[in-house]
C-alpha cells in the first residue's frame, strides 16, 4: 500500500530559473546567455576540425529510412500508420532535414522546433512544416516549478525584437540533458572552447613565426663608397639589377642575375686580392626554430576537439600512424553514437510530433505507431555474406524465404525478390512436381482420353 506523499513530487530541479532566466554558473561572458550560441557558431564557422566533424555527423544522422510501426498487428493500427507517413511527406521541410536540425541538440544542448499545422483536403489536420527556432534567439523558459516539466520556451524574434511564446505542446524539443537538468542543456560545444581557443593561439604564433622567420631574405652587397662617386642616375643604372632582385626574390623562371665579379683589395703595395667580393647576393640562413613543437601542439588540439566530438577517425593516416582496424573501430564507435542520437529523436518524434497529429484530429492516442530508423550498418557485404556461409556449413541453412536474402541484396544494390513465391517453388520442387508449364497439354491430353 503506497504512503501518503508517495505520488507527489518532493524535490526540485538542481538548476534554478529566475523569470524563466537560466541561472548559470559560467564566468565568462562569452559563454553566457545568447553569447555562449555566438561562440559555439563561432566555432563551428572557424575551427575546421568542428566543421568537419558536425558536418560528417550530420550527413549520417539525415541518412536512415523512416517507418512508422503500428501500434499493433490490427488493420486498424496499419490505416493509421500509413496516415501518419503521409502527413510526413506532405510537409514544407523534408524529413531529414527536420531530423538533421533536431540532431543539433547533441552539440549546442537542445533544439527546439515549432509545428505549425495545416488542413488537408480529406478534412485531417496534418502539418505544415516543423521549423527550426534558433538556440540564440530563446531567452527564457516556462517551467512547472512542482513537477519541473517545461512548458513553453519564449522567443526573441530578430526581425522585430518581439517576445513569443511557443508551447510546449507546439514545439519538438530535444535536450542533451544528461549532465545536468537545465532546458538548455550541456552540449559538446561547450567542451571544446577552451581547446578551440589554444588552437587558435597556436596558430596565431605559427602564422607569426613564418611571418617573421628570416631564412631565404636576400641580402645584397655593393660598393657603396665607389657608388658615392658617381651621379644619382649612375648609382642607379648600377644597382638596378640588384635592388630589382631583391625585390622579386620569389624564384620564378625569369629570376636571375649577373655581378661583378672583381674582389676588395687591400691598400698597401702589394694590392692584395682578398675572398669578399665588392657585388654580391646570397640568402640570410638562421638556426632551428620552435615551429615544429608549435605544428606538434596544433595536431594535439586538433585531436582533443576530434575525440570530444566523435570523429577522431577523420585524423587517421595523417601522421602516418594508423591502422584499418584502428579506423574500423573508431567508426564502429561513431556508428553507435550516431544511433543513440536517432534513438532520442524516435523518442521525441512519438512525443511531440505524432501525438501533436493525433491530438489535433481526435485520434484515439493508444493507435499511435512509433517511429523507427534503419541503423547505421558499419559491417562490409562480404563479412555478413561469410557469416551466413559458416552457419550454412553448420547446419543452419537459410529457408528460401529468409528476410536476410532482400537485406543482403539491399546492400549490394539488387532489387528485392518474391520470398513467398521462392519458398513455393522450393517447396513444389521437394514434392517433385514439375513446374515446367509445357507439360500442362499432356495432363490435359490424359484427362480427355479418359
Amino acid at each position: 500500500m503506497a504512503k501518503a506523499g508517495e505520488h507527489n513530487t518532493i524535490g526540485a530541479p538542481g538548476v534554478p530559473l529566475y523569470g524563466g532566466y537560466v541561472l548559470e554558473n559560467e564566468t565568462s561572458a562569452d559563454l553566457t546567455g545568447s553569447n555562449k550560441y555566438r561562440t559555439y557558431s563561432d566555432l563551428l564557422s572557424n575551427v575546421s576540425i568542428v566543421a568537419a566533424g558536425v558536418r560528417y555527423f550530420q550527413n549520417l544522422v539525415s541518412a536512415p529510412t523512416w517507418k512508422a510501426e503500428p501500434a499493433d498487428d490490427s488493420a486498424e493500427a496499419q490505416q493509421y500508420a500509413d496516415r501518419v507517413m503521409d502527413i510526413l511527406e506532405d510537409m514544407d521541410t523534408p524529413m531529414h532535414r527536420v531530423i538533421r536540425r533536431a540532431a543539433m541538440f547533441r552539440f549546442y544542448g537542445f533544439s527546439v522546433q515549432e509545428i505549425t499545422a495545416k488542413k488537408l483536403s480529406d478534412g485531417t489536420i496534418g502539418i505544415s512544416d516543423i521549423a527550426p527556432r534558433a538556440q540564440r534567439t530563446i531567452e527564457r523558459w516556462k517551467r512547472d516549478e512542482k513537477h519541473g516539466r517545461i512548458e513553453g520556451c519564449f522567443q526573441r524574434v530578430p526581425q522585430t525584437g518581439i517576445e513569443v511564446f511557443i508551447p510546449r505542446d507546439k514545439m519538438m524539443y530535444v535536450v542533451d540533458d544528461s549532465l545536468n537538468d537545465s532546458p538548455e542543456g550541456l552540449g559538446l560545444f561547450r567542451h571544446i572552447v577552451e581547446p578551440a581557443r589554444r588552437l587558435r593561439r597556436y596558430e596565431q604564433l605559427e602564422g607569426w613565426g613564418y611571418e617573421g622567420d628570416l631564412r631565404g631574405i636576400p641580402i645584397g652587397r655593393a660598393p657603396l663608397e665607389e657608388l658615392s662617386q658617381m651621379s644619382r642616375k649612375e648609382q642607379l643604372d648600377s644597382t638596378a639589377p640588384l635592388r630589382a632582385f631583391m625585390k622579386n626574390h620569389m624564384r620564378t623562371e625569369n629570376l636571375g642575375l649577373m655581378l661583378d665579379s672583381k674582389t676588395y683589395e687591400s691598400q698597401d703595395e702589394a694590392s692584395r686580392a682578398s675572398n669578399v667580393k665588392k657585388w654580391d647576393v646570397e640568402l640570410l640562413k638562421a638556426s632551428a626554430n620552435s615551429q615544429s613543437e608549435v605544428l606538434r601542439s596544433i595536431d594535439r588540439v586538433n585531436r582533443e576537439i576530434a575525440r570530444v566530438l566523435g570523429v577522431e577517425q577523420l585524423l587517421l593516416g595523417d601522421n602516418g600512424v594508423g591502422s584499418f582496424a584502428m579506423a574500423s573501430e573508431k567508426g564502429h564507435n561513431f556508428a553507435l553514437i550516431v544511433d543513440g542520437t536517432l534513438k532520442e529523436l524516435r523518442t521525441t518524434f512519438f512525443k511531440d510530433v505524432i501525438t501533436f497529429i493525433f491530438r489535433l484530429n481526435g485520434w484515439p492516442m493508444e493507435m499511435r505507431p512509433k517511429m523507427q530508423a534503419d541503423r547505421l550498418q558499419t559491417r562490409k557485404v562480404e563479412e555478413i555474406t561469410s557469416s551466413l556461409r559458416d552457419l550454412a556449413q553448420a547446419g543452419a541453412v537459410m529457408a528460401p524465404d529468409d528476410p536476410a536474402i532482400n537485406a543482403v541484396r539491399d546492400l549490394l544494390g539488387l532489387p528485392e525478390v518474391d520470398l513467398e513465391a521462392m519458398a513455393e517453388q522450393a517447396m513444389l520442387q521437394d514434392q517433385g512436381e514439375e513446374l515446367d508449364p509445357v507439360s500442362e497439354p499432356n495432363h490435359n491430353s490424359q484427362s480427355e482420353e479418359k
